[in-house]
């Protein structure tokens, strides 16, 4: 028998495995930030702290209650008194989408075109106008008698970049951002008004009154004599930021990215916009209350130090004449930490192999629990998330603070401003090696921690959260669903409540009442697989102690597999208590038997029935085949809304409107595709 090497290895090296690749960030910061004092001071700061770094990684992921009716320019008479809007996260912070309606529009995306229909009432729905961009769109916004559309493209020309003390040109390729504002007092005939553009990729935006909210991430780009100063253009004028208007907090990172914050009001095309550039890390998720922005990204602990503190553990347990040959390569100054690790293994491989295949497996398995050990102890250290706040008002956007709390976010749902606190759910570890933990962090304005709940559902996962007032509500999965229901009251002790554990888990949870919470996501197996079926659940949590599974709802049977938009973004998902209406994009196909669908299941949803299947709506031809309508992308319904008794779904190739009470079809209007 032979003496198994790998596993000795693997454990020396479990921590610095998992971290190579990724940027090394020392675990310090600053809460404070600072203005360069020179381009100079800029280029030395960057050049420092992150050589041989890649620039070029610009992180794209991204993307309640029903927000209030953004007031459009159209007279109560002309438009629906009662019309769903996007579905958002925070009251009184719009998001933006591909769909928006003032109750007698719809404005949406379609390829590179935004087309405005005249949608209400339903039965005389055309086309006002059409929006030729000619660029990718991301996302858009109405406000009054204003649309806004954000759209991003990429070209090969020269990138100016302002040097010490002169100005290079140099041809590369590039990715800009733009932001057009458009009037719509006449939805016949768009005027566009303004137009911003950064280079950069647009990350996300939101909206409070009049003022729209802009991300721009933007890499630095290295040249030989620094680094590329980040350039706005007001329509055609460029304006070039200063490194001394630049603002950034002393943390080492490999991945900088100027991130632009644009305030823009949407009514005042007069106002200049007003936009401040931060030099942050390689930002990961957004939240906005009506005060502040909260960016955030992780951090990871540097490769040298995590295997520092293994070692540390390891190196007492070892015999004397291997602690010292140890102790020699890991102070060595000719090698690379990885170097050192490598050789450390060998030592402990052939150390191993010496003693015979018993007492060697013996200790080879004492140095792998001694470092999973360590590696789980230190899992709230590997990786921590870097909070940056920044208040706005109107145009007013100023730089508050910075924070930190161990783990990393899943999404926007994560963080939650409440009572002028900060709450922010993160997973340690991973689930695959079982060392994941999830948390709950408060922290006070001053982002400062003053509240936590610690390592809940062992080697599982966060996959969905939710906090609303002083419940906040989790989803962890690895092979069952735990929902957790948890008192956020008291701030500074946040405490578990009730658990609930079935098969399958959501990806997103929204509130029904106070009471009850509705989720979407996948089916699985008791083996924790995925069936290929989606699932909808309506949970009780009115006893906290003893949450229930009222009514579940799978789409889809045996065989097939289905999936839908509002799994990952819940702004396909349209949910109205007043009308027991829920609504989802679903896609389904079963290779085996032939089946296929790309439309949208209508379901009714009460405290009493609970899920009950009304009907579907598809925008395929009827005389298509199934697997015609299966791959017909352009058909495939990307969003559904109401207005008074209608409902309308929306793919890139219709504007669909039928009965809410039958789903009987109104009327459809067909979007010109090229």
């Amino acid at each position: 028998m032979e003496t198994k090497t790998v596993p000795v290895l693997v454990a020396i090296t479990i921590v610095g495995v998992l971290i190579l690749g990724l940027m090394y960030i020392q675990p310090t910061s600053t809460n404070k930030m600072k203005y360069f004092s020179s381009y100079g001071e800029l280029s030395n700061f960057v050049k420092a702290r992150s050589e041989g770094a890649y620039y070029g990684a610009t992180n794209m992921a991204m993307r309640t209650e029903m927000a209030a009716p953004t007031a459009a320019g159209v007279s109560g008479a002309e438009k629906a008194a009662d019309y769903s809007t996007t579905n958002i996260q925070v009251a009184g912070v719009d998001e933006p989408d591909i769909v928006k309606t003032d109750g007698k529009y719809i404005y949406t995306v379609s390829g590179n075109n935004v087309f405005i229909v005249d949608a209400y009432p339903a039965e005389n729905a055309k086309i006002s106008s059409e929006i030729q961009v000619n660029k990718s769109i991301s996302d858009i916004f109405v406000n009054k008698d204003r649309l806004v559309v954000f759209s991003s493209g990429g070209w090969y020309g020269p990138m100016v970049g302002k040097g010490v003390a002169v100005e290079i040109a140099m041809p590369t390729w590039s990715s800009g951002s733009t932001i057009y504002v458009y009037d719509i007092s006449d939805h016949s005939n768009p005027v566009l008004v303004r137009n911003i553009s950064v280079e950069g990729s647009y990350y996300d935006a939101r909206m409070i009154g009049d003022y729209v909210y802009t991300i721009v991430n933007q890499p630095v780009q290295i040249l030989d004599s620094g680094p590329v100063l980040p350039v706005i253009n007001f329509g055609a004028d460029a304006k070039t930021i200063a490194a001394e208007n630049i603002a950034y907090s002393d943390v080492y990172d490999t991945s900088f990215v100027y991130t632009h914050v644009v305030a823009i009001n949407t009514q005042d095309d007069a106002e200049e916009a007003n936009d401040k550039v931060y030099l942050l890390g390689y930002s990961q998720n957004l939240f906005v209350s009506p005060e502040n922005i909260y960016v955030v990204y992780t951090k990871i602990l540097s490769y040298t130090e995590a295997n520092k503190r293994i070692l540390d553990a390891v190196i007492p347990q070892l015999p004397s004449d291997l602690r010292t040959s140890v102790e020699a390569v890991w102070n060595s100054q000719n090698m690379s930490s990885y170097e050192k690790m490598q050789e450390i293994g060998n030592l402990i491989q052939e150390y191993a192999q010496s003693l015979g295949p018993e007492a060697g497996a013996t200790f080879m398995k004492n140095i792998e629990d001694i470092a999973r050990e360590v590696t789980i102890q230190m899992q709230k250290e590997i990786e921590k998330t870097v909070i940056h706040k920044i208040s706005i008002s109107g145009a007013n956007v100023e730089y508050k603070t910075s924070g930190e709390v161990p783990g990393r976010t899943l999404n926007q749902f994560s963080m939650d401003e409440y009572n002028s606190n900060f709450r922010i759910a993160t997973t340690t570890g991973n689930s695959w090696d079982n060392t994941s933990l999830n948390h709950v962090y408060v922290l006070d304005s001053n982002l400062q921690t003053i509240g936590k709940l610690e390592n809940l559902a062992q080697s599982e996962q966060i996959y969905s959260a939710r906090f609303m007032g002083d419940r906040a509500y989790l989803v962890t999965f690895k092979r069952t669903d735990p929902l957790f229901v948890i008192d956020m009251s008291n701030p500074y002790a946040p405490t578990v409540l009730g658990e609930l554990k079935m098969p399958g888990f959501s990806d997103y949870l929204h509130p029904y009442d106070e009471g009850h919470l509705i989720g979407v996501g996948q089916q699985t197996d008791e083996n924790g697989r995925v069936t290929g079926q989606v699932k909808l659940s309506f949970f009780d949590v009115s006893d906290v102690a003893n949450p229930k599974e009222l009514s579940t709802y799978l789409i889809g049977e045996k065989g097939d597999w289905t999936y839908s938009e509002a799994l990952y973004d819940h702004k396909a998902f349209l949910f109205s208590k007043t009308k027991d209406l829920l609504v989802i994009p679903v896609s389904l196909n079963n290779w085996k038997e032939n089946k296929y669908l790309q439309g949208a299941y209508v379901f009714s949803l009460t405290l009493d029935g609970g899920f009950m299947l009304k009907g579907t709506v598809t925008h395929v031809t009827a005389n298509a085949s199934q697997e015609e309508q299966y791959y017909d992308y352009s058909s495939a319904v990307r969003r559904a809304l109401y207005m008074d008794t209608t409902l309308y779904t929306v793919s890139d190739s219709m504007v669909k409107a039928n009965a809410l009470a039958d789903l009987s079809d109104i009327a459809a209007v067909k979007l010109n595709q090229e």
